[in-house]
């Protein structure tokens, strides 16, 4: 897995588009075509954000999905002990 740093300098500039729609880096080992979001925040937030994603993502990707949707912790509280609000998240759903 990429370290946090360049995570951020891959993922960043994503963070406020919304969601997403291709692959994902080869360390996230996930495959494939994916509607993804980026996440920036506790894990706190990730409830929220899953609340619209799966209908978010199909709409985006306008596709069926061929999965099952998952997340990739790209940061860890470690990576961020003193400000969590930085950790990075990748909400993703597999799409044809």
């Amino acid at each position: 897995m990429a370290n946090c740093d360049a995570a951020h300098k891959e993922f960043d500039a994503v963070v406020e588009r919304g969601i997403q729609v291709g692959k994902l880096p080869v360390w996230t080992c996930i495959e494939g075509k994916v509607a993804y979001r980026v996440v920036k925040g506790s894990y706190e937030l990730l409830a929220k954000a899953w609340t619209d994603f799966p209908v978010q993502a199909l709409a985006a990707a306008r596709s069926a999905p061929r999965g099952p949707p998952g997340d990739v912790y790209v940061c860890s509280p470690m990576d961020h002990p003193r400000d969590p609000s930085n950790m990075l998240t990748v909400l993703y759903l597999p799409v044809r």
